[in-house]
């Protein structure tokens, strides 16, 4: 999907962001206050889909140790040239210590202070690798790729689902618990011992990324 048209789809919350990029509501928040991520309105703040997986994408960033000021200095240095989303826009690699932009094949460009840096028998990891797990759950979704998750914000109000199906992982989390709830996933539902125990598992995981963020 192209970040144009991702632009006014998907309408979420700042609580709904939290979860796909496994931080709290308040950190989203922050994020979009310093510019980092942009939103559809500010008052109130609302995200579409782009804008989500720029959290994702923040939230891999804060992961690696980057500060909220370096991760800021890239975001307004790449903006220029990539537009609103640059972190999904550019080619942005990481080699374990800075995020740089690829140039000639030989020398690397720091994205946050547009010096040039020689990187030297390191494997880089493309960030849009990071991105693309929105589509699967988001942060959760990357550091477990998850086969059964599907996010997509023209169903289900853009709400992490069961892949193809159109039932949210909250709703089969919260039924399995009732002591008739899975038989009714698997019979009313149609869905299968493995869609039902990975959509629980997802939900597992990203409330304790939540309760992880707010320690």
């Amino acid at each position: 999907m192209g970040d144009h048209r991702a632009a006014s789809i998907g309408h979420y919350s700042a609580a709904e962001v939290a979860r796909l990029a496994g931080v709290s509501a308040r950190r989203i928040g922050s994020w979009a206050r310093y510019g980092i991520i942009p939103s559809v309105s500010q008052r109130p703040r609302v995200y579409s889909y782009a804008d989500a997986g720029e959290a994702v994408l923040v939230r891999y960033l804060v992961e690696q140790k980057f500060q909220t000021r370096k991760i800021r200095l890239i975001v307004e240095n790449l903006r220029r040239d990539y537009g609103q989303w640059p972190l999904a826009a550019a080619p942005l690699q990481h080699d374990g210590r800075l995020a740089v932009i690829e140039k000639d094949g030989k020398v690397w460009i720091d994205a946050a202070d547009n010096n040039e840096q020689r990187v030297i028998g390191k494997t880089l990891l493309d960030l849009r690798a990071v991105r693309a797990a929105l589509e699967h759950g988001g942060w959760v979704g990357y550091q477990t790729r998850r086969e059964h998750i599907q996010v997509d914000p023209e169903q289900l109000s853009g709400q992490p689902v069961v892949r193809d199906r159109r039932i949210a992982t909250e709703t089969v989390a919260d039924l399995v618990k009732r002591p008739e709830g899975r038989a009714l996933l698997l019979d009313d539902f149609a869905l299968t011992d493995e869609e039902i125990d990975e959509a629980v598992a997802y939900e597992n995981d990203v409330n304790k990324a939540l309760e992880a963020s707010a320690a």
